[in-house]
């Protein structure tokens, strides 16, 4: 008979099913100058279980950063009691599929992050598995950060998120549900968009730069990149 942990198995890979035709229909494929945005009546109200099969958050991880990068690159899964690293790092870099507002987020962060905003993920993630509520969650990453226990990054460095296997939506959306497009974040802390021109709608725009998280010590500054980067 199958079991709960068949059970949620199953459910895991249905949901991993869905992200993965999402992949086929990336929003500048469809040309669009923006990201595919649908209205919250339009988008599911299915929240992503934070617990994933292994191998496949393993390679999920990985897969948001070049080529070059992945075969040395650390990486990070989540278990019943919070992330853990499963492989170390020989290259600075350290991936993981974060897990924010109700989200995945596969990202990889290069050393300059992985002493910083990385943190910031892996508190996420073992106060989730702790049964906290979202908003609670942000807001104990807010006062972590206050306090000194936690920090933004000390110079420029880079985030890669070349997977398409993302869908946002929280406060920094609209409350919209975005699906993403390859792209790379560069720190930004406490830039707002304000700062380097950008109007309201022109957030989330491919076309443009844009800031996410403004004016937060995890700010960073988003460029759209091509879906080719992320291939052999």
């Amino acid at each position: 008979m199958s079991g709960p942990k068949t059970v949620t198995r199953m459910l895991i890979l249905s949901s991993l099913a869905a992200m993965l035709v999402l992949d086929l229909y990336p929003a500048q494929a469809q040309g669009h100058d923006s990201l595919s945005v649908r209205t919250p009546a339009q988008a599911s109200t299915a929240t992503p279980l934070p617990l994933m099969d292994r191998d496949k958050e393993f390679q999920m991880a990985v897969i948001s950063s070049p080529p070059e990068i992945r075969d040395n690159s650390g990486v990070y899964v989540l278990e019943e009691h919070g992330f853990i690293k499963v492989r170390d790092s020989r290259n600075g870099f350290n991936c993981i599929v974060e897990r924010r507002a109700r989200h995945l987020s596969p990202m990889c962060y290069d050393a300059v992050g992985s002493m910083s905003t990385l943190q910031a993920t892996l508190m996420r993630g073992n106060l989730l598995m702790r049964g906290i509520d979202p908003v609670e969650i942000e807001k104990r990453i807010d006062e972590a950060y206050r306090e000194g226990h936690l920090h933004a990054p000390q110079k420029a460095g880079i985030v890669y998120m070349l997977s398409t296997d993302e869908n946002w939506h929280d406060q920094s959306s609209g409350g919209v549900t975005v699906h993403i497009v390859p792209h790379i974040m560069v720190y930004a802390p406490y830039l707002k968009n304000s700062d380097i021109a950008v109007a309201k709608e022109q957030v989330w725009k491919t076309n443009r730069v844009w800031i996410q998280y403004e004016g937060r010590p995890d700010a960073y500054l988003i460029f759209s990149v091509g879906s080719t980067w992320a291939q052999p």
